[in-house]
């Protein structure tokens, strides 16, 4: 589009100057395009490249296709009528369906790792918790030594 611009002299451009304003709008709505579906994919970035490196993701989504691969084949067997309110192909239906949304989820959301956070949480509180014991023994344990010696000097001076 830019190009057309370019190679159309001031001339043409005085002789058609529908042609012009045409095609700037033109190469204008596709920038405005180009950078809609910019934005769109940063959004969509983090998602995708988490389908394409978790382990996790791979497996929900290949479980999902095996049990609709499943429920398919017995539908034919059945035939269509009776696949219907077959109880097996409701099943399989009902668990690829289960792990079609667990796999879209974990795409979409990380992982909240709540036991590692949870263990973090106690041991943090442990330690807190005994830093705050041992303080408190050792500064009691100095005051009361620095009472004992007072109190014993006072009685042999007597």
């Amino acid at each position: 589009m830019n190009r057309q611009l370019t190679t159309l002299r001031l001339g043409a451009a005085r002789r058609q100057p529908r042609r012009i304003v045409r095609v700037g709008l033109i190469g204008s709505s596709l920038n405005l395009r180009q950078s809609h579906g910019r934005r769109r994919a940063a959004r969509l970035g983090l998602p995708a490249k988490r389908v394409a490196t978790d382990p996790k993701v791979h497996a929900e989504t290949r479980r999902a296709m095996a049990d609709a691969l499943r429920a398919a084949r017995r539908a034919r067997q059945v035939g269509a009528a009776q696949a219907l309110t077959d109880k097996r192909v409701a099943r399989k239906i009902r668990d690829a369906t289960r792990h079609a949304s667990r796999a879209a989820r974990r795409a979409v959301q990380p992982p909240r790792h709540r036991v590692r956070n949870t263990t973090i949480a106690v041991v943090g509180a442990g330690m807190l918790a005994g830093a705050a014991y041992e303080g408190r023994r050792t500064h009691s344990a100095r005051s009361r030594d620095q009472i004992a010696p007072a109190a014993g000097d006072t009685t042999s001076a007597g």
